[in-house]
């Protein structure tokens, strides 16, 4: 059996852990990742749209891996 997150801390914790706390940090955990992924694609949009020429590339590159008549799968990923 996999063992969570939560199982590791409240054994860490003890059996008397502070449920507000995590939950606190099962927030942090989560957000901390998201920002994180909005931030890098915003940049990335941001440096798309002022390089035009390098936007082409790229469209390039994913119509020949993926082609326009299709959704990428994760199949696709290691091309």
């Amino acid at each position: 059996m996999s063992e969570s997150f939560v199982h590791y801390y409240i054994k860490n914790q003890g059996q008397n852990y502070d449920e507000q706390q995590l939950f606190c940090t099962i927030r942090d955990l989560i957000g901390g990742g998201t920002e994180t992924q909005s931030t890098t694609l915003g940049w990335a949009i941001l440096l798309l749209a002022n390089h035009p020429k390098i936007q082409e590339r790229l469209h390039a590159e994913i119509d020949s891996v993926i082609g326009r008549h299709r959704s990428p799968t994760l199949d696709d990923r290691a091309k």
